[in-house]
């Protein structure tokens, strides 16, 4: 049984900056580390329709595992990019980000539903844990902290 967890954060930038930030692979391997660690990962700004073959390690001490990270959208406009994602034993995990303009800067929400059979409950918690880091290590790269 799938579980979707929703995360809101403010940032003290604009919007578009922040929404930059989010869609770009070099800060993706910066948020995540040391928790998940990417083997592969192409630099950049991701792009609608990209598919981003990686291997992922959690922790740095459990073996690297192949995972596939499809981009459906990623829209500059709206500032919402979605994925769909699959491996390390996640069937499929649906991400969508939103950035808004908020007050004194910007609002990002993350959406994030993820289905793992009977390790859900787990990849949820893991999931809670790192989304959550994510917004401390992004504080950091805007200067923002």
């Amino acid at each position: 049984m799938a579980r979707t967890l929703t995360f809101t954060q403010h940032y003290p930038v604009g919007a578009d900056r922040l929404f930059d930030l989010v869609i770009d692979l070099d800060t993706l391997d910066a948020v995540t580390k040391p928790w998940v660690q990417f083997h592969h990962l192409p630099s950049g700004p991701v792009q609608a329709g990209q598919v981003i073959d990686v291997a992922l390690s959690l922790l740095g001490v459990l073996p690297a595992r192949p995972y596939t990270i499809r981009i459906v959208e990623c829209d500059r406009t709206a500032r919402r990019m979605r994925s769909r994602e699959s491996g390390m034993g996640v069937r499929g995990l649906s991400h969508c980000v939103e950035v808004a303009p908020g007050d004194g800067g910007s609002v990002l929400t993350d959406r994030v539903e993820i289905d793992a059979g009977w390790a859900t409950p787990l990849a949820a918690i893991f999931a809670w844990f790192t989304y959550r880091w994510r917004h401390h290590v992004r504080l950091r790269l805007l200067g923002a902290v």
